[in-house]
């Protein structure tokens, strides 16, 4: 019988907060090292991804430190990374690459 997971430690959850709204959750050390394999070629953060509140920022850690040994702290992340600009966020929300094909009607149609 093995009993050696009972005395391995489980790596706790990494808090990340948008840049734009400032929302708030964990994510799961597998959710982690997804977001790792997906940005691995960023040279900022390789944990980031969208903002799912506001579409706008990006959901960055706030200390983070990865097997390397390389810690990301939100305060020092924030100002490297740019928001959206307007026809990006359109596609984050419709998920359609052309925003042309959005149709917005007004008061009187």
């Amino acid at each position: 019988m093995d009993i050696s997971h009972f005395f391995v430690k489980k790596k706790e959850p990494v808090l990340v907060r948008c840049t734009e709204c400032n929302y708030e959750f964990d994510l799961s050390s597998r959710e982690v090292r997804l977001l790792e394999r997906q940005n691995a070629l960023d040279s900022v953060c390789p944990v980031k991804e969208p903002c799912h509140m506001c579409h706008i920022g990006f959901m960055i850690p706030v200390n983070y430190t990865d097997k390397t040994g390389k810690q990301y702290l939100f305060c020092e992340i924030k100002p490297k990374i740019k928001n959206l600009d307007p026809d990006t966020v359109m596609e984050r929300i419709f998920d359609h690459p052309d925003t042309e094909d959005v149709l917005f009607f007004g008061p009187g149609e």
